[in-house]
């Protein structure tokens, strides 16, 4: 994890002075996070930043043509739609409605279709523009187990009939390792211990199909960080999930769920 934060640290100085690659590289890894302040992450209105969205609109802006910046992005702006289609009042009260959602869903839409026209086979485009019209419309059937391997982390708590849910989708185990120590933080920041009520669970997909699952809350130090050291991740075998690829209601990097 500390390798994942010093990578973080070296690529923001580097995008900062004008490196599309770093640019990139750092929003990929951003997306996988709700937000890169812990700060915000203990905000008790549950923000989300999307911290990773300047860095891949300075990208494109440097390069046009870069397909996986522009799938990146479009796969974020779908999560930005679904995030603000969880609850309405949620959305007004930080100034979404209608028109702000059909915005990005044009945006989105629109860079889908300058990646599928110069790769008309980009398989995380196609899966993407599929899953952006079954939100639009929510009529179209979601592929839930996309063909791929990956990893998915997931985190739920809930009381009662409310649930909630945060996902991590990620095809390294070093970043499943820094994605959770970003998930779980603000808990172990507010009482410093292992979370109470929660349900930290790993599974491993090969080909689509489940590999095999951990649960993680066995594996919380006295102080509520993680014991990696016991926690087996198994390699993946298989074709790994393209970049941006979506998986079900969400997509590769981090989207969440409550209601």
């Amino acid at each position: 994890m500390a390798i994942i934060e010093e990578t973080v640290t070296r690529l923001r100085v580097a995008a900062a002075a004008g490196d599309a690659d770093a640019a990139r590289e750092l929003g990929r890894l951003l997306c996988m996070l709700r937000t890169d302040s812990l700060e915000d992450a203990m905000d008790g209105d549950f923000l989300a930043t999307w911290p990773e969205e300047p860095w891949l609109r300075a990208a494109l802006r440097a390069r046009p043509d870069d397909q996986l910046a522009a799938v990146l992005l479009a796969g974020r702006l779908v999560q930005q739609i679904a995030f603000w289609q969880i609850d309405d009042d949620h959305a007004m009260a930080h100034g979404e409605d209608d028109d702000t959602l059909a915005r990005r869903h044009d945006e989105a839409h629109a860079l889908y279709a300058s990646v599928l026209k110069t790769d008309p086979g980009n398989a995380a485009a196609r899966a993407g523009v599929a899953t952006l019209n079954a939100w639009a419309d929510d009529t179209g059937a979601l592929e839930k187990e996309p063909p791929f391997s990956y990893y998915e982390l997931i985190m739920e708590a809930g009381s009662g009939s409310f649930s909630h849910s945060e996902r991590v989708v990620a095809t390294d185990p070093d970043e499943v390792r820094w994605a959770c120590s970003w998930l779980v933080a603000p808990m172990v920041a507010q009482v410093g211990k292992p979370p109470f009520g929660v349900d930290l669970d790993l599974f491993t997909y090969s080909d689509g199909r489940l590999d095999s699952a951990v649960h993680l809350g066995r594996h919380f130090h006295a102080d509520g960080t993680l014991d990696w050291d016991a926690v087996e991740i198994s390699p993946l075998t298989g074709a790994p999930l393209p970049v941006g690829h979506p998986v079900g209601i969400g997509h590769y990097g981090y989207f969440c769920d409550w209601g």
